[in-house]
């Protein structure tokens, strides 16, 4: 009995050592199921390398605006009597190369010009107060013929129209809106020494425009113009033409190719005068 009793021992022992062991490798599985596995730790993120031996790109400015220059101020018109200087200077500044300094007269411009033009509303020439000089040289003339009378006759010469050529150029060549923006600017002027003349009619733009007409209605004579001198002057042969205004006969002396560039000028000017108030 006893050595059953010690074997029976032994077996119940054995029993439960293996239950116990079979428990716990079951715990120890239980476990590692229910805890997950470790995540590998990932490596931090590296920041990029920054050389210190190179500078960093500096950031593009823009270039300043450039400065602009302050506009003029609007240019003042100067009064009657201290107005020579600018407006003789304006005159000139008609022709490209100023040439027509050679031309213009340097003391009472304005007065002097409206006078010529109030003149030539009828046709009519000033002789003395001009605003320009004459052209140099005198009448240039051929002897044609003797009359019966021994009265000799003559014609006006090429070389006399030739005298006229570069006036007539410089004015031909005259930008037209620039001389209409001068008068523009000078009217106000030019309308004061108007006034001076102690006309009733002070409408200078208007008597501006009658001298045009009054050039333009110059006849344009084909052939020779005959002059003859029984004094000291000459006279055209013809009586006709003798007695015309003296505006007419200046625009005969100057020759007919002379003469047709002034009127083709003259109609431009016009034209374009023709477009503005007749008093401002």
């Amino acid at each position: 009995m006893g050595g059953s009793i010690k074997e029976w021992l032994i077996a119940l022992l054995v029993t439960v050592a293996v239950a116990f062991g079979i428990y716990w490798f079951a715990v120890r599985d239980d476990v590692k199921q229910d805890v997950p596995e470790p995540v590998p730790e990932t490596a931090p993120e590296t920041q990029p390398k920054v050389d210190l031996d190179e500078p960093e790109d500096e950031p593009v400015i823009p270039p300043a605006p450039e400065p602009t220059e302050p506009e003029d101020p609007p240019r003042q018109l100067p009064a009657l009597n201290d107005s020579d200087s600018e407006a003789r200077k304006d005159i000139i500044s008609l022709s490209s190369d100023g040439a027509l300094a050679k031309w213009i007269v340097p003391d009472e411009v304005v007065r002097k010009w409206v006078a010529a033009v109030n003149t030539a509303t009828k046709g009519d020439l000033m002789h003395k107060n001009r605003p320009f000089k004459n052209v140099d040289g005198k009448l240039a003339v051929k002897e044609l013929e003797i009359k019966d009378d021994g009265q000799k006759v003559y014609v006006l010469s090429q070389e006399n129209y030739q005298r006229y050529d570069q006036p007539v150029r410089l004015f031909a060549m005259v930008d037209t809106d620039t001389a209409v923006d001068l008068y523009q600017f000078w009217y106000p002027c030019l309308k004061q020494a108007y006034g001076e003349l102690g006309l009733k009619n002070k409408n200078f733009h208007a008597a501006l425009l009658a001298a045009i007409d009054q050039a333009l209605a110059a006849p344009e004579i084909e052939g020779p113009i005959k002059l003859v001198r029984p004094t000291v002057y000459y006279k055209f042969e013809d009586e006709k033409l003798e007695k015309m205004p003296g505006l007419h006969k200046l625009m005969i002396r100057i020759g007919p190719d002379n003469a047709a560039r002034v009127k083709e000028k003259l109609r431009e000017l016009k034209s374009a005068l023709q477009s503005m108030p007749s008093e401002q």
